[in-house]
């Protein structure tokens, strides 16, 4: 298929975003291990090997649970991104952890389809499904040092609290807002 606009310009594919279902498990799985091994400079691990490390079981454990949400970018019929949020509780939650009300949200994006305004399309779906489904605002945890931070700044999150070596953000999601 030929990729020329009406005008000889080669234009970019556009992913097409879609709600996240159960056939998308393991492409899940296949995100969160690149939203964990984000640098390319540091070592990772095999993602079989990954799927026995507990925080990695805990965060996708009985996946579909109330408040649990997600999209996928396809590209060609490929999977090519992914964003999703869950609920967690005081006793049982992740790093990006607010409240037992604001969702924590993951997002990766393949490595050869980053900086190409995929995650930023996911970002934003995602963000209007929490805003119709009632959430008062998405939280996230960041290294600080991954060039994502900015992205997430960009979107409006702002800095409210720290986990590790991890930043916790949070976006508010007021009426009329990002």
């Amino acid at each position: 298929m030929d990729d020329l606009g009406s005008s000889g310009v080669r234009e970019p594919h556009i992913a097409v975003v879609r709600p996240l279902d159960a056939m998308d498990r393991a492409f899940l799985e296949e995100m969160l291990f690149e939203a964990f091994f984000w640098d390319p400079s540091r070592p990772r691990p095999t993602l079989a090997d990954f799927r026995e490390y507990p925080e990695f079981v805990k965060l996708l454990a009985n996946w579909g649970r109330p408040g649990d949400r997600g999209v996928v970018a396809e590209e060609q019929k490929s999977k090519i991104g992914a964003a999703w949020f869950r609920l967690w509780t005081p006793t049982l939650h992740s790093y990006g952890f607010v409240d037992a009300g604001t969702p924590e949200l993951g997002i990766a994006v393949a490595p050869a389809h980053r900086s190409k305004g995929v995650g930023r399309n996911l970002l934003r779906t995602l963000i209007g499904i929490a805003r119709a489904d009632g959430y008062p605002a998405l939280s996230l945890s960041v290294s600080p040092s991954n060039y994502a931070r900015s992205f997430y700044e960009s979107e409006g999150f702002h800095k409210v609290g720290e986990s590790g070596t991890s930043w916790t953000l949070m976006l508010k999601l007021g009426r009329g807002g990002v």
